[in-house]
């Protein structure tokens, strides 16, 4: 079957809706809102505050280590399935499980007995937040109407970004007073959405005739593993280790035969064919660069001020706020825009702001003010919210209705597993390049030993942004591609007999 992406936004005879009535929108929106806030919060939540429970629990870095790693592999290894289960089951029931799995999933952890407990109560909270982000980003291009979804995915990538700057931060304020708190926070804001999600979400149709590739979901699955762990491990395990290139053969091979099983398959996990369309592959290749460039900033900066500048991360947290009010702002602005600029002028904006900000930021010194750090992070974020919004609109608005299932989930899954790998191969090079950097100056002798630390750690800070820098500027030659993709007007993808919908 040949489809063609200006279909994409037509009525579906599925039974999908997607006119939704004006008054709607706002509700309707807010649900998602939330949904996805809800979710991305719990992914950063312990990245500050999980060295806390070693003290809580009487126990190891290396036990509560897996708080973050448990729920970072169930996660990653749920996305590639969404696919069918929006098929299977339906968009709203299936965002109505993953909410209420994440409202229940908290609960729970706050409630732990121990650290293994919360330990595997922290892994099925990362399956229901691996679901929560593909279900609601389809869930726009499903019942909001076309002229709003850009501004709709603006609002959708903000609650993503959100949770992301403010999620450490209050978790770290939260564990000095009780640390369930923690997990408590977004329960409101579930049961709540799960509410709203009840009644505002239209109904849309199931599949019960839907096919599960069991052979993709295990090579999907295998793979996913495989890599997150070698990404998650790689500074530890280094580039000797038998674990390492286990990971890496058993990760690549299994996700070179997921692909081929994918060709072959008449109902796939994933609908690979997909990154044929040039407009859609183009725009998820900014995507998943642009991502690169943010969590590399996102990461290493706080480390900055608080290995450098001796800040806590209550006051890193106060630090990033004008810049969360500046992301605010741009997205709200890039959704607006889109109609009337496209994604290519947005696009190369953002991009050259983020490159310019990234670049100024592999120049730092200890002595720079918190004042101009500040100015910079808002800049930054500019250029983010002016950039990302867009590029995920591109990519999703020129896939056909019957695909925004697979499409949000192959976006989803790969972003995650790219940032994954990216977090993991700057950590390698940080380390890397402290040690180099060490190294040289014990060599030279030129800086006294109760310096030397603090230096390389900067110097190897500058290293990161530097090559963050330079990955960033990729995306401008790619969204100048993706003004006239070569053959958009015609996209051959595979479809069940009978044309079953996403």
């Amino acid at each position: 079957m040949t489809v063609h992406p200006s279909d994409a936004r037509e009525a579906a005879s599925d039974g999908h809706t997607t006119n939704r009535s004006p008054a709607s929108f706002w509700p309707v929106l807010v649900t998602i809102f939330l949904g996805s806030f809800a979710g991305m919060y719990h992914v950063v939540s312990l990245n500050v505050s999980l060295p806390g429970f070693i003290g809580i629990f009487d126990t190891e870095l290396r036990v509560v280590q897996w708080m973050l790693t448990g729920f970072t592999l169930a996660s990653g290894i749920i996305v590639p399935v969404t696919g069918y289960a929006m098929k299977r089951f339906g968009s709203k029931r299936l965002f109505l499980l993953a909410i209420g799995g994440i409202t229940v999933s908290s609960l729970l952890c706050a409630i732990s007995w121990n650290v293994e407990s919360l330990i595997a109560f922290r892994v099925v909270q990362g399956a229901f937040c691996g679901l929560i982000q593909p279900v609601s980003l389809a869930l726009i291009y499903r019942v909001i109407p076309e002229d709003k979804q850009p501004l709709a995915v603006s609002v959708w990538s903000f609650s993503t970004v959100l949770g992301t700057a403010i999620g450490p931060t209050l978790s770290g304020w939260l564990q000095s007073f009780d640390w369930p708190l923690i997990f408590l926070v977004t329960v409101p804001v579930g049961i709540g959405a799960w509410v709203a999600a009840a009644i505002v979400l239209p109904q849309d149709q199931a599949n019960r005739g839907a096919k599960l590739d069991l052979v993709g979901l295990v090579l999907a699955t295998g793979g996913s593993l495989s890599l997150l762990l070698l990404f998650g491990n790689m500074t530890s395990w280094g580039w000797k280790s038998g674990l390492t290139w286990s990971m890496l053969i058993i990760g690549a091979g299994g996700m070179a035969a997921f692909v081929w099983q994918a060709g072959r398959s008449r109902h796939p996990l994933l609908e690979l064919k997909l990154l044929r369309n040039p407009r859609f592959a183009l725009s998820l290749a900014a995507s998943m660069i642009l991502s690169f460039g943010l969590y590399a900033v996102v990461y290493f900066m706080p480390l900055f001020l608080v290995e450098l500048k001796g800040m806590t991360p209550f006051r890193v947290g106060l630090l990033f706020l004008p810049a969360a009010a500046c992301l605010t702002g741009a997205t709200f602005f890039s959704g607006r825009a889109y109609a009337k600029l496209g994604p290519v002028k947005l696009i190369i904006a953002g991009s050259v702001i983020l490159f310019v900000s990234t670049y100024y930021f592999s120049h730092l010194a200890a002595g720079t003010s918190l004042g101009v750090i500040m100015v910079w992070l808002a800049i930054r974020n500019i250029g983010t919210g002016l950039a990302m919004t867009p590029a995920t609109n591109a990519s999703m608005s020129a896939v056909p209705q019957e695909l925004l299932g697979h499409a949000s989930a192959l976006l989803n899954w790969l972003r995650q597993v790219f940032s994954a790998l990216s977090l993991g191969i700057c950590t390698s090079m940080f380390y890397a390049r402290l040690s180099a950097h060490q190294q040289a100056m014990a060599d030279e002798g030129s800086v006294p030993a109760s310096e030397r630390y603090q230096l390389a750690y900067m110097m190897s800070i500058h290293d990161v942004f530097f090559v963050a820098s330079v990955v960033v500027a990729a995306v401008i030659p790619i969204a100048l591609l993706i003004r006239n993709p070569v053959k958009a007007e015609a996209v051959p993808v595979h479809l069940p007999k009978g044309g079953e919908s996403a």
